[in-house]
């Protein structure tokens, strides 16, 4: 076997990348030490071979074709065993391309110079921003940033966008600097534009590669905040407070509504029996909840019936103080620790602070977009982090009142990101009954229940961290210089930065065949021959079979 790829790890992360390469054709080796059986088996159906055991140990390597392979991709859930594989990889093949997954973006770049690893790679920052772009309402499927420049490609209906007065593709980067990618028409596959005298119709699709900055200014320009009418101001004050009366003791409530009750008929008492007017039977009333003797010439009922008032009055006050220290004594601290204070709306709820959510908060906080993260656990790993960035409330997110102590009625978007499927639909079906136009982004692995969950359930953006990163590892292990990678219906998209070589100096952008240049030295790429030591974006594009789901469904 020879011009293989070995991909260690059958994971999440690694299943993907085995299923994608399969899907490219490439022969695949798997060494992994933990695998479901259900993987292991659709894996060896496929003919992918799998073998088990730890990847650090040299002879699993050199079983698995260490010595002719093409690639090796690192892809456990470890961030120490990746870099030791690699090592490991390196000592005894020095010119195999290895890619490793790595959650430490600055670690990854130091591994990338020091011991000269082709690429490494964390799954949570490659997901990150389509997951923050679904939840501002951008069609947008992957993000990176090339020459300090930050990029987008996403896709948009030329009929629902500013892209509709336009009848070529070529009108459609003059008049808006877009870079266009491909065209999806109804009953066609996605492909790239052939020329950019192509027309455009109502129903076409575009896939757009364009500057973040253009993006933003064509498809989510800048709305003035507006200003919330005061009978909502009140509703809110209102859930604000039912939240906090719902974190007091079911018996602390049952004696304030019990005290609420007697207030009216303690006064009426007064009124009736001392023959007051009932103002100062009302002060009497209140003095009495203050522990205040208020006659000594009374019966021994009334004096019984004075003492059950003071007793209640006393519980109930100190419920109601202890509730308004708490309040004051979480801003102070919010202030003392530098932590910004809860949005008033239009801000984003993060769910779950594990490393996918981690990367979403950083990401919304780069953007200037208010955030609120949510999380189960008071001790989770990236809490003292996130916490300086944005408020943080504790518990559980498919609860009503988690998610109105974190401003759901008035936020924009959720997005539910923990580890557990299970949890972010109900996280998501949650949010949508407490705040029925909020946009919802759930994070499901299996792609063909995130597609049955958008149709049925009404979620706005089911993805999954492992199916947005795979394909930005397999580029890595199959190209150079791979900026970002995605999948398009049956295309496999690859960003190449290069520069143009001698090989390719002189012939124009048109000429060459199999690649699109995109950009050359940051600009929208002319037909003008090319120069040697350009630096260019250039487009890739590799034909993909039906998914392993698909071909079973077969």
């Amino acid at each position: 076997m020879s011009g293989h790829c070995i991909v260690c790890g059958l994971g999440d992360v690694g299943y993907r990348i085995v299923e994608l390469l399969h899907r490219l054709g490439e022969t695949v080796v798997v060494i992994t030490d933990e695998v479901r059986e259900e993987r292991l088996q659709t894996a060896e159906a496929f003919g992918v071979r799998v073998i088990v055991g730890d990847a650090r140990n040299d002879r699993l390597l050199l079983e698995a074709g260490l010595e002719s392979a093409q690639a090796l991709i690192a892809a456990t859930n470890e961030d120490l065993a990746n870099i030791e594989i690699a090592l490991d990889a390196r000592r005894m093949r020095p010119d195999l391309p290895v890619v490793l997954r790595l959650f430490d973006q600055r670690l990854a770049h130091q591994l990338e110079t020091s011991l000269e690893v082709h690429r490494a790679l964390g799954t949570s920052a490659l997901a990150a921003p389509s997951f923050t772009a679904a939840a501002l309402g951008d069609a947008v499927l992957a993000g990176f940033t090339f020459g300090s420049v930050p990029y987008v490609v996403g896709r948009q209906p030329v009929n629902r966008s500013p892209l509709s007065g336009c009848a070529t593709v070529e009108h459609v980067a003059k008049r808006f600097r877009l870079l266009t990618l491909a065209r999806e028409r109804p009953g066609e596959t996605l492909a790239p534009l052939p020329s950019s005298e192509e027309l455009l119709l109502p129903s076409d699709r575009l896939a757009i590669l364009s500057r973040k900055r253009d993006w933003d200014a064509l498809f989510s320009p800048p709305s003035a905040p507006e200003k919330r009418p005061v009978l909502e101001r009140i509703s809110g004050l209102f859930r604000r407070g039912a939240a906090i009366w719902l974190e007091e003791p079911l018996a602390l409530r049952i004696v304030f509504l019990a005290l609420c009750a007697i207030i009216p008929l303690t006064v009426l008492l007064l009124h009736v029996y001392f023959d007051l007017t009932l103002t100062d039977a009302f002060f009497l009333t209140i003095a009495t909840l203050h522990g205040e003797i208020t006659g000594n010439d009374t019966g021994p009922g009334i004096k019984l019936y004075e003492i059950l008032l003071m007793i209640l009055g006393s519980i109930t006050l100190a419920t109601v103080y202890s509730m308004l220290t708490d309040y004051l004594v979480e801003s102070r601290l919010r202030k003392l620790l530098g932590g910004p204070p809860m949005p008033k709306g239009g801000h984003v709820v993060v769910v779950g602070i594990g490393h996918v959510g981690f990367r979403v908060v950083e990401e919304l906080v780069a953007l200037g977009v208010p955030v609120v993260a949510v999380d189960a656990d008071p001790d989770g790993f990236f809490l003292s982090t996130v916490r300086a960035q944005a408020p943080l409330v504790s518990g559980d997110a498919r609860l009503d009142d988690t998610l109105l102590r974190a401003g759901l009625p008035h936020a924009r978007a959720v997005v539910a990101a923990t580890g557990d499927d299970s949890v972010n639909l109900g996280i998501g079906l949650a949010a949508r009954r407490v705040n029925p136009d909020i946009r919802t982004v759930v994070r499901l692995f299996d792609e063909e229940f995130a597609r049955k969950v958008e149709q049925a359930l009404g979620v706005d953006a089911a993805l999954g961290s492992s199916r947005i990163a795979a394909p930005t590892f397999v580029a890595a292990a199959l190209f150079s210089n791979v900026a970002k990678a995605f999948v398009l219906k049956d295309q496999l998209f690859v960003l190449q930065g290069r520069k143009a070589g001698p090989e390719w100096a002189g012939h124009t952008p048109a000429s060459l065949s199999g690649v699109h240049i995109l950009l050359r030295n940051g600009e929208i790429a002319g037909d003008s021959p090319l120069a040697a030591e350009e630096e260019l974006i250039v487009g890739l594009w590799r034909k993909l079979a039906p998914t392993w789901s698909e071909q079973v469904g077969r």
